[in-house]
């Protein structure tokens, strides 16, 4: 093998090895992009399940009162 060629391999192998590591970067942000994808996501969610479950048996208890209202507001009469 001439210098030259020794040359262009060793080359060759420092760029690799500087791709290499820069792929490694790439993935580890990727990775952690995911990670706090997933947690915004359950920061939004999660409080809305809970509000809705702490706050469906007083809208239940209003579904009467919406009836009444749907009624006003459509110009029927109200049942006695």
């Amino acid at each position: 093998m001439n210098p030259d060629e020794r040359g262009m391999l060793e080359r060759a192998l420092k760029l690799s090895e500087e791709n290499n590591k820069i792929l490694r970067k790439m993935q580890r942000t990727a990775r952690w992009a995911a990670v706090w994808g997933v947690i915004k996501f359950l920061v939004l969610i999660i409080p809305l399940i809970v509000g809705y479950l702490y706050l469906e048996p007083y809208l239940k208890g209003l579904e009467p009162l919406f009836k009444q209202a749907q009624t006003v507001f459509s110009g029927e009469t109200l049942p006695r």
